[in-house]
């Protein structure tokens, strides 16, 4: 779908309000379908209430992540159900956040998964994601569960490539430091259990 954006940066209402109009169904679409493959529910979050988070998002800050669209990279259409996947997962992740407990079945489904961020230890147990912060579990979600690239994380995000790299590196090496301090105190319970 072909779109002057420049109108709507500008902060034209008609282009605003034909832009809004053009788009909506597809990024309801995106919540949506979103919200349908999370088996999530967000009480007091309707679908309207998250596509217009979607809105919000993109005219921030003056337009910050609308002016970070870039037609070589993707086409208007595929970056804003990109958007609205993220800004969904976002309100999911706060969801889980507020309530937050680690549950069998949280276990069995994250076992399903095949990518590393969802690999198991030895003994079964999920990922103590708890450990992370909000932002980090965020950002591995969407370089590991969503497939995207830095770039793509960074856009959606609103900040630089580093940013998410640096964010990665943390979570990933405050995961490392669990195990290996966990797999220490497993170790040195065995040499006591044969002293």
């Amino acid at each position: 779908m072909k779109f002057d954006l420049q109108p709507c940066l500008r902060g034209e209402k008609r282009a605003w309000d034909a832009f809004v109009e053009k788009f909506s169904p597809m990024i309801y679409a995106s919540v949506k379908r979103t919200l349908s493959s999370s088996a999530a529910n967000i009480p007091g979050r309707t679908l309207e209430d998250i596509a217009q988070e979607v809105f919000i998002r993109l005219i921030k800050d003056d337009y910050r992540l609308l002016k970070q669209f870039d037609p070589k990279r993707a086409s208007l259409s595929t970056w804003l159900a990109l958007v609205a996947r993220s800004v969904c997962i976002d309100q999911l992740r706060k969801r889980q956040i507020e309530t937050f407990s680690l549950e069998d079945s949280d276990i069995k489904a994250s076992s399903g998964r095949s990518d590393s961020v969802a690999a198991q230890s030895t003994n079964s147990e999920a990922l103590p994601l708890h450990l992370l912060t909000a932002r980090q579990r965020l950002v591995l979600n969407m370089l590991f569960e969503e497939q995207m690239s830095v770039s793509q994380a960074a856009m959606i995000l609103s900040v630089d490539d580093q940013t998410i790299r640096s964010t990665k590196h943390k979570a990933l090496e405050r995961l490392r430091s669990h195990f290996r301090s966990d797999k220490i105190k497993q170790t040195g319970d065995k040499r006591g259990d044969n002293t």
